[in-house]
């Protein structure tokens, strides 16, 4: 099986409300509180541990905040570099419904001389795991130096002299940035960001395909998983498309989903790899399997919405994936945004 170093770039410390509703500005009453350490690039390693695929997860945690890791889930897969300050904070209001309301708090900045032992400390988790796959995902931080966002130039690059494939899931112009360096594999997008990275609204699975198709062929990305909430999936390469989808029983939230599909991808379509297995100390990197990564990028989706937080705790008891030629004529149940001015 393939092996999976993980990178967030801006941890968040997860703070959810459970309520029977929420009536927006109005005094409303939680049933229960839960908080705990996540960001998206840990969630995807958490996923992976539990599907025993050998993964770290590295982050930097404000030293304020390293309490947390006392009560963080899985704290084994851990791979922590403390920097100056606290981490954000980012809230959820979760009703019995399953209606979904987030407050995230913007990246906390990250100085330059942190910023490159965060990039050293990934280099070497990866020589550590020989990882087939590097997952940085999440909010891109900015340096309080100069204002600007950290540059992932030289671990992308490292990572390729590895024989290691990168996967880039984030939002706005860091998506856009990254998706048409070079240096990316694989990006995740929803529906909305592929339609802002084509500057057009998608109204069908084709639509989205096509968008897909598009993007590959401007940037040179091996795969875009796009992934359509309720719609399924879309695995897009250069000449090959699959759609997927996975039967939720029980829809409780939605926040997550996203993390647990990338986590089903990257940990399920090399096939046959192992450690130095068909990576480039042998010359090339292993064929990717678009119908496996697929089927259980749905499937670990699918877990991911039916429980109440972003941690799903077993993949045992998991549905059973539907993979086909795309449904071009199908309508999106929901119709696609364009950010003008995006912010990740």
């Amino acid at each position: 099986m393939p092996a999976v170093v993980s990178l967030t770039p801006a941890p968040v410390i997860d703070r959810t409300y459970f309520v029977d509703a929420f009536d927006a500005g109005k005094v409303n009453r939680a049933t229960e509180i839960q908080e705990f350490l996540s960001g998206k690039g840990i969630n995807v390693s958490r996923t992976l541990r539990v599907a025993g695929i050998p993964t770290s997860a590295v982050l930097p945690i404000g030293r304020e905040d390293e309490h947390l890791l006392f009560r963080t889930p899985y704290p084994q897969i851990l791979r922590i570099l403390p920097i100056p300050g606290r981490m954000r904070v980012n809230t959820a209001v979760l009703e019995k419904n399953g209606r979904t309301t987030n407050v995230n708090q913007k990246a906390v900045p990250v100085p330059q001389r942190e910023w490159e032992a965060v990039i050293d400390m990934t280099i070497t988790e990866i020589e550590s795991l020989h990882a087939d796959w590097l997952v940085v995902s999440g909010s891109v931080p900015r340096h309080p130096e100069n204002g600007e966002k950290v540059d992932f130039t030289r671990l992308f690059t490292e990572a390729k002299r590895l024989g290691t494939r990168v996967a880039f899931d984030s939002s706005g112009t860091s998506l856009d940035q990254w998706t048409r360096s070079g240096l990316v594999n694989l990006i995740k997008p929803n529906t909305d960001e592929i339609a802002t990275l084509v500057n057009r609204e998608l109204h069908t699975v084709g639509d989205v395909l096509e968008a897909g198709q598009e993007v590959i062929a401007e940037s040179g990305l091996e795969v875009a998983l796009v992934s359509m909430g309720g719609d399924g999936a879309l695995a897009i390469t250069k000449d090959k498309a699959l759609w997927g989808i996975a039967p939720a029983e029980n829809v409780v939230n939605t926040t997550g989903a996203g993390d647990a599909s990338l986590a089903g991808f990257v940990g399920h379509s090399i096939l046959g790899a192992g450690q130095f297995g068909g990576r480039a100390d042998h010359g090339s990197l292993p064929d990717l399997s678009l119908q496996s990564g697929l089927g259980k990028a749905v499937v670990y989706g699918a877990l991911a919405v039916t429980v109440p937080t972003t941690i799903i705790e077993s993949v045992t008891d998991a549905p059973t994936p539907e993979i086909s030629e795309p449904p071009v004529d199908k309508p999106l149940s929901e119709p696609t945004k364009i950010f003008e001015t995006p912010s990740a």
